[in-house]
């Protein structure tokens, strides 16, 4: 698992929330996701399928929409959580 797998199992999520293929050749790591069209509800869905594929769980305290502002942020949250679940 490394970071430009996640982007893009991100940006292939954001992809299919949204009900726009297109996306998933479009953004990169640094597009911004609510510029894409994600939305809080689609904020919600996207973070539950990313504890869903990477073990993972986030905080009440974590839901803030700059924790989740692009691919790459999000991506390096996981591999944060990975690391500190490794450790452990």
């Amino acid at each position: 698992m490394n970071e430009l797998d996640i982007v893009q199992f991100v940006i292939e999520r954001v992809a299919d929330l949204t009900s726009r293929p297109e996306l998933a050749e479009e953004l990169n790591g640094d597009s911004s996701l609510e510029d894409a069209g994600v939305d809080s509800v689609l904020l919600v869905n996207l973070m539950i399928q990313i504890e869903q594929q990477y073990d993972i769980f986030f905080e009440d305290d974590e839901l803030l929409q700059e924790n989740f502002a692009t691919a790459r942020v999000i991506s390096q949250r996981i591999l944060a959580k990975r690391a500190a679940i490794t450790e452990v």
